[in-house]
């Protein structure tokens, strides 16, 4: 099935049967973007320009098509388009109207940081008229910007692809040839399909697509972009699932695309690696902030003392490489060994405070997964520019509930129009083998609702995990298995967090949990092999549990917010 943009048609009149080629183009292949009611606005020389195209068909293979579509009866008489009421048609009729979008399409492309592309990827246009047969139509007699290969009829409603691969086919008269990399695919539809702005890729990027699913910029996120052009350094706080990835990835994009080079610092390794195989970009560095120690000392191990020392000669003789820096999980920077090293505050001097280069320096954090240090640092504490995100736009209403509830009795703050969701649910098991017979029960029944993207997280260690022993290589039966810790600044479709006993809901734990269940953006499982006792010292000892306990497995999910399975 292709992927629909958006998933279901746009308002339309039913006269123009919109709807059913809607229907009959969701019927190719899925490596096709079909985008309905395409709207293109652009300003050249002062001018605005606005064009609509009835489908944009994209295919990385192959190129864009544009197709302008005409239901009904239509004709052409006295060297004009008509209607069936002899209305004239506006732009000139269909054919001029779809190769004007097609130019319309190449003017933004060429105005756009995408414009490299514009001699590899083939643009060609169409035009459709669903009512009329093949037979009848090419009979009559057509004006010169007629040609009956750009022309699809009736018969294509049943098999569309026939007739879009035809055109497709099409030798254009400069030869260009689509030649586009995963990576440009990614650009055409970040800049084109999804325009900057409006509609913004998840952090999962390749698999929200699959799914037609975006995450909207908030509007919260939205002012907080636009005031982040003028504030030249920002601390943006905000709980899991705000956003705060994704606003400091599109920050770094924005800066890149503008041609500055950019460091993004994080502190998980698999965070960077996520980052770099979904949103590479030539003027983004990615690193961890023990990569950059090294790189920047030539070393082997991190000594973030000698990088704050080598980030200072770099200030004094003007060959810092990066105009702008973002910090994403700057919560993680309080380390003893950063802390007194520096180096924070002197990537900050050496970028805004430095008038030759004049950058941006911004560090994005929540406070609430202080895990990996023990304190916030010390720059984050004394920023002179706070600013909050309070949304969640990644977990359900339920996902962000179960994740909250050992640590607050506070209602998480969800986007308007966020759906409900499925309840988590927690799974009582007796021993190590009802814990991966429960594990395999629940990937089975994932992958029976179509959800493939699933990672399992410990509460714990790996070393130390109930599963330790059937996990290889980070992987179990092909799932990704990490802790909680590492993969902190990710999220997955669906989560597993196993080795969630007593101990987890204890102060000093607490906080792996809340990581650990936030990551699940649509399904949360929680498995266990707390007992009747153990259940009931958490809620006695961790967890505001008001309700009289008279079966504490049963309470426990209550109290999480969540639906038990005893296994």
């Amino acid at each position: 099935m292709a992927l629909m943009i958006p998933q279901i048609p746009r308002d339309y009149d039913e006269l123009s049967l919109e709807g059913e080629m809607f229907k009959a183009l969701s019927s190719l292949p899925e490596d096709y973007y079909v985008i309905h009611s395409f709207k293109n606005v652009w300003v050249q020389s002062d001018v605005l320009h606005i064009s609509e195209t009835d489908f944009v068909i994209f295919n990385p293979a192959l190129g864009i098509i544009c197709l302008e579509a005409k239901a009904g009866r239509v004709k052409y008489q006295g060297g004009q388009w008509l209607y069936s009421s002899g209305e004239i048609m506006k732009h000139g009729g269909p054919y001029k109207q779809a190769e004007h979008c097609k130019w319309d399409m190449l003017t933004k492309i060429q105005n756009s940081p995408i414009s490299d592309l514009q001699n590899r990827c083939k643009i060609l246009h169409a035009v459709w008229f669903p009512s009329i047969e093949e037979r009848e139509l090419f009979s009559n007699r057509f004006p010169e910007e007629f040609d009956r290969h750009i022309t699809m009829t009736k018969e294509a409603l049943s098999d569309p692809q026939k007739y879009i691969d035809s055109i497709f086919a099409i030798e254009l008269e400069n030869h260009i040839q689509t030649k586009l990399s995963e990576k440009d695919t990614k650009r055409i539809i970040r800049e084109i399909i999804c325009p900057e702005f409006d509609i913004f890729p998840s952090s999962s990027f390749d698999i929200d697509l699959k799914k037609i699913t975006f995450n909207r910029l908030l509007e919260e996120q939205k002012v907080l972009l636009n005031f982040l052009v003028e504030q030249k350094s920002a601390v943006i706080n905000g709980a899991a699932g705000t956003g705060k990835t994704m606003i400091a990835v599109e920050k770094a994009t924005r800066h890149a695309n503008q041609g500055d080079k950019v460091l993004f610092l994080c502190y998980n390794a698999f965070l960077r690696d996520h980052l770099e195989k979904n949103y590479a970009n030539d003027n983004i560095d990615y690193m961890t902030i023990d990569g950059f120690a090294c790189k920047t000392c030539k070393s082997q191990t991190a000594n973030y003392r000698m990088a704050c020392d080598k980030v200072m000669e770099m200030y004094f003789n003007g060959s810092f490489p990066y105009k702008h820096v973002i910090v994403d999980e700057g919560q993680d920077f309080g380390k003893d060994e950063i802390e007194e090293s520096d180096l924070l505050q002197t990537i900050y001097e050496t970028i805004v405070e430095n008038d030759s280069i004049d950058g941006t320096f911004y560090v994005f954090y929540d406070k609430l997964q202080l895990i990996q240090s023990k304190s916030i640092p010390k720059y984050i504490s004394e920023a002179d520019c706070k600013l909050t995100l309070y949304k969640n736009c990644r977990n359900t209403e339920n996902i962000a509930l179960t994740s909250l509830k050992p640590i607050t009795e506070r209602s998480p703050k969800l986007f308007e129009g966020a759906i409900k969701g499925v309840p988590a649910s927690i799974n009582f098991c007796k021993d190590k083998d009802g814990v991966i017979e429960r594990i395999d029960q629940v990937i089975d029944d994932l992958k029976s609702e179509g959800i493939t993207d699933v990672v399992i997280l410990t509460c714990d260690t790996e070393e130390s995990s109930i599963i330790s022993s059937v996990v290889s290589n980070g992987k179990y039966k092909k799932k990704r298995f990490t802790t909680c810790r590492k993969y902190k600044g990710l999220e997955a479709d669906a989560v597993i967090l196993v080795d969630v006993s007593e101990n987890t809901f204890k102060q000093d734990n607490v906080l792996r949990y809340y990581v650990g269940a936030s990551r699940a953006r649509l399904r949360l499982a929680i498995i266990s092999t707390m007992n009747d006792e153990a259940c009931r010292n958490v809620l006695t000892n961790n967890i505001q549990y008001t309700k009289k306990i008279k079966k504490p497995m049963l309470a426990l999910a209550d109290a999480l917010n969540a639906l038990p399975v005893v296994y």
